[in-house]
Parts: C-alpha cells; sequence; structure tokens
C-alpha cells in the first residue's frame, strides 16, 4: 500500500513538474478531491435475491493534472478504499487513475485509467449493481462520446482482466445513446449495450464466456404534481460457454420503471418479467466451474439471476419486483449528493429488504499558469 502511494505521489511529481518549461499562456493546473460513502444492508435470507450482508466503506479520490489548449488534460489519481470494521488495516487497497482526456462542449475523449462517472448514458442494475458501481469505479482503456442538443451517443472498452496465471482474460465493451425525441424531453428513447468477453487464464485454458446484454427503451416525462419519469425497457441477452456449449442462452424479457418524486422525496417501483438474465450465476454446465460463474462473470444485481416462479394456476414468467422509498438531493452549489433509500423487493417466490445510503462530495479548482516569471 505504501509502495502505491509512493509510487502515485512520484507519478503526479512528473506530471506538475515541467509546469516552468511549458511554453503555452494556457495551461492550467487541475485538482479535484472526491468522497464517497456507501452504506447497503440486504436482508435477503430465504429468497434466490443474494446473499444478506452489509455493505459500510469509504473512497477518497484525490487527482491533479495538467490542460492545456482548453480542450487537453492530462491527470492522475488514486482511489483509496476503507472498508469499515476491516481490523488490522489502515487502508483497505488504493488503485492508480492516469488518463488523457480530450473535451469540447459536443465530443469527449478518454485513454488511460479513468473514472465510470465520465460515461453519460444510463446503465441499469441489470449491467452493474450499486455495490459494483462503488468498489469497480474505474474502466481501463478507451471511451469516445457525443453529445448533442436533444441527446447523445457513446462507446467505451473497458479492459478489466489482464491474462496471467492469476486472472483470466477480460473485457467489456459498453455503449449507450439517448435521444429526446419530442424537444422538451417530454418522450425520449435510448439504449444500452454490453459485450463481455470473459477467457481463460495460464492455468484455465480453452473456456472462453459471453455475455452480452441488448437494452433499448423508451420513456416519458412528465410533471402532475409529483414528477415523473416512467421507462418500458426490452432486454436480451445472449450467453455461451464456448467451452462446452455450441449454441447460445438467449434469455430476455421487459423491464418497467416508474418514479415519481417530489422535493428530493421519490418512489420508485421496477417491474421486471421474463427469462432469467443471469444463467451461469449459481451453475454452469462446465464441470470446472459447477456453482457457476457469479461476479466474475456478472457485474449486475443477482437479484436478475433467480430462477423462482409465481405460484398459480398458470406459472408467469421469472418476475422481480423492486419497491424503493428514498430521498435525493444536491446541496452547496452541487458539491455534496445525497441518495437514501429502503426497498422491498420479491424475486417470485419471497419477500426481501434492502436499506442504501450513500454521499457523494466533488470539489474541482482550476488555478491558472502564466509562463513569466
Amino acid at each position: 500500500m505504501t509502495r502505491l502511494l509512493r509510487q502515485i505521489l512520484i507519478s503526479a511529481l512528473a506530471v506538475v513538474a515541467p509546469i516552468a518549461a511549458i511554453g503555452q499562456g494556457d495551461v492550467k493546473l487541475l485538482t479535484e478531491v472526491g468522497f464517497d460513502t456507501f452504506f447497503d444492508n440486504t436482508e435477503y435470507t430465504g429468497t434466490q435475491l443474494g446473499r444478506s450482508e452489509t455493505t459500510f466503506a469509504a473512497r477518497l479520490s484525490p487527482k491533479v493534472g495538467l490542460r492545456w489548449s482548453e480542450k487537453n488534460s492530462l491527470v492522475i489519481g488514486a482511489d483509496i478504499f476503507a472498508n469499515f470494521g476491516e481490523q488490522g488495516k489502515f487502508l483497505s487497497k488504493a488503485r492508480p487513475q492516469l488518463y488523457y482526456r480530450f473535451a469540447t462542449p459536443k465530443v469527449k475523449a478518454l485513454a488511460g485509467i479513468f473514472d465510470r462517472n465520465e460515461l453519460k448514458g444510463y446503465y441499469s442494475e441489470v449491467f452493474i449493481s450499486d455495490v459494483n458501481r462503488f468498489y469497480e469505479n474505474r474502466l481501463h482503456g478507451f471511451m469516445g462520446q457525443y453529445a448533442g442538443e436533444r441527446g447523445h451517443i457513446e462507446l467505451a472498452l473497458d479492459w478489466c482482466g489482464m491474462y496471467s496465471k492469476e486472472a483470466r482474460e477480460r473485457f467489456c465493451i459498453l455503449s449507450a445513446g439517448h435521444l429526446d425525441i419530442l424537444k422538451s424531453g417530454a418522450l425520449y428513447g435510448g439504449y444500452a449495450l454490453q459485450v463481455f468477453h470473459y477467457a481463460g487464464s495460464e492455468q484455465i485454458s480453452g473456456s472462453v464466456v459471453d455475455n452480452i446484454i441488448v437494452n433499448p427503451y423508451i420513456g416519458s416525462r412528465f410533471k402532475a404534481f409529483f414528477d415523473f419519469d416512467i421507462k418500458l425497457h426490452a432486454i436480451v441477452a445472449m450467453q455461451r460457454d464456448r467451452a462446452v456449449e455450441s449454441g447460445m442462452h438467449i434469455p430476455g424479457g421487459a423491464m418497467l420503471q416508474l418514479r415519481m418524486e417530489k422535493c428530493g422525496i421519490y418512489l420508485e417501483e421496477q417491474l421486471y418479467v421474463g427469462s432469467q438474465l443471469m444463467p451461469y450465476f449459481y451453475a454452469s454446465p462446465n464441470p470446472i466451474f459447477p456453482q457457476g460463474y457469479g461476479a466474475d462473470l456478472y457485474y449486475g444485481n443477482p437479484i436478475f439471476g433467480t430462477d423462482t416462479y409465481w405460484e398459480s394456476c398458470c406459472r408467469a414468467p421469472q418476475t422481480v419486483i423492486d419497491t424503493r422509498i428514498g430521498y435525493s438531493n444536491k446541496f452547496f452549489n452541487d458539491t455534496l449528493c445525497l441518495n437514501a433509500f429502503v426497498a422491498v423487493q420479491c424475486d417470485g417466490s419471497a419477500w426481501g429488504t434492502r436499506q442504501m445510503v450513500e454521499l457523494k462530495v466533488r470539489l474541482f479548482k482550476d488555478f491558472a499558469l502564466d509562463k513569466r516569471r
């Protein structure tokens, strides 16, 4: 841990040290500090929604860099984690961020190791759970993004696993788009796409698993005392374990999301009906992994990996219900964001509960660096 922090500090000094030698007068020193506190308690005993557990942790993300010509930035920083209650450790882990960013009002491109928050697209918990969004907050690779007056589109490559003795090769292609069909935004549409490649390691050969998710949606926003936002999603997943299967599993279904909000207080309802979207989460046809691939293959919420049905005269497909009552708001010129909710969830056979609190702080400051001495 100490060695990693020392390397990050040396690299930061290497970025800032050449400032006096830069001949451009519009160079700026960038400083940024982010702080996140995340609490998530799940009570799922007797259900297939996942494990009953509590996650309580904080993440500090200091960054420093240079901006020149108003469009180009070179940034280095770190994500420093502390899991609350973890005994015998000053810090749980530290991971670097190091990236180049090109940004104009309409176009943005990044290369390196950068924050997932650089993405603009809407990726639901089918793609990545809230817990993984906190801990897996970085992308390794490239991202390109275009934003117009009525929408945006993006494409990113995340190389999240390097072929070695310890790790399997993994990479993920992400893409999302959004378009306001009506200029007011009252009617809109969009999509999210994931192509996840989960390959072998030096110790595991001939085992490649695909996990592809396609998610187009259409939605509407309007006011009727409350602020309403309604989305209807179509979700199709294509998955195959190439070591033992020649064909693909193609589960899919529909998801309805309804949110009504007033003064920061909101009620959010999510209803999914369809096939199990994570067939390899708990079990696999591959004899090497009979217990399934779990979170190594699926970053999404395990609630979409259950395989239960309503007990009725006509057995319906898998049904997932997620009802949340919470409070979300921003304070102090949007530098502090708070989101807290209590959720009641059902996997089609049993009910579970969840409580989450997330506090985010973002501070930015730019310093102009004049070449005159």
